[in-house]
């Protein structure tokens, strides 16, 4: 199906692209000189492959942060792809039906609430931008397939992939899932955070979700990380880069939940479905009811 205007391309840093399908799921294009990385491919809903294709000529290796189907949607059109090993059963099956049709029922409703927004927004506060307003979903959505993808390529902890004069390491980051990692532009002091870190809501009520996990993978990170990051680059909502302080004030709020101080309400996540939401400054963690 075409995806003509369906992703925002966003010049970030040089040899850095956002690729994103705004409201849905931010990827992320790294350029060295002899390669290119993409972070994610996304929902698949449109040619993710032609996007990339727009931004460098370089060979492109697709490196999944993790395994969840709106991450990893566009993974059939390329040859090379590469995740960390717990992914790859998910990475080579295609996406069910019902999921497919449930996330467009969504993504319907969430065009319907941008474009009663953009009025006041164009009114009042010019937050949107063409980077960030949602588009319509492309033509022939409802015939939307997500074939599996070829085998990846295991990635370990600490690898660091050479882009020709520029390097990404692989940071092993279990929690959210227990194939999730980050890459890490050490040189630039850039973190691609996939849902390691979500300036929206932190899904972390999902049965493949850890919460001590999470929070001990979050402390670690903000660690390891302090004083080296300039930017991080996360896969959701239209945030899609927050200042360094971010991984701490997560990790803070992780440890609060985990020992018991913070005390979350009931609520819903984004598919209406019963949360306990426990809320921070510039974020909410959503977890199980029954955990609340």
């Amino acid at each position: 199906m075409s995806g003509d205007g369906w992703f925002a391309l966003d010049g970030l840093q040089p040899g850095t692209w956002l690729v994103g399908e705004p409201g849905h799921v931010n990827c992320f294009l790294v350029a060295g000189a002899e390669r290119a990385v993409l972070i994610d491919t996304g929902l698949g809903i449109a040619d993710i492959g032609l996007a990339a294709r727009q931004l460098t000529d370089r060979p492109v290796l697709v490196v999944n942060t993790h395994g969840h189907s709106d991450h990893r949607g566009g993974n059939w059109r390329f040859a090379d792809v590469a995740a960390h090993p717990l992914a790859a059963a998910a990475l080579t099956q295609p996406v069910g039906r019902e999921y497919l049709t449930g996330y467009l029922e969504v993504a319907r409703a969430q065009l319907g609430a941008y474009q009663r927004a953009r009025e006041s927004d164009d009114r009042f506060f010019h937050l949107f931008t063409a980077a960030t307003r949602p588009r319509p979903l492309p033509e022939g959505a409802d015939r939307w397939t997500v074939p599996g993808g070829p085998e990846p390529a295991p990635l370990a902890d600490g690898q660091r992939l050479d882009l020709g004069g520029r390097e990404l390491t692989v940071l092993h980051t279990p929690g959210h899932s227990p194939d999730s990692l980050c890459l890490l532009d050490e040189r630039a002091g850039l973190l691609f955070a996939g849902d390691t870190l979500i300036t929206g809501d932190f899904w972390a009520h999902t049965p493949d979700t850890e919460i001590e996990v999470f929070a001990a993978t979050l402390r670690k990170l903000a660690d390891q990380l302090a004083g080296a990051l300039t930017e991080i680059y996360p896969a959701h909502t239209l945030r899609y880069r927050v200042r360094p302080g971010f991984l701490r004030a997560a990790a803070d709020a992780f440890e609060a939940i985990v020992d018991g101080s913070s005390t979350g309400r009931p609520g819903t996540d984004l598919l209406r479905r019963p949360a306990s939401r426990h809320e921070f400054a510039e974020f909410t963690v959503l977890r199980p009811l029954a955990a609340a």
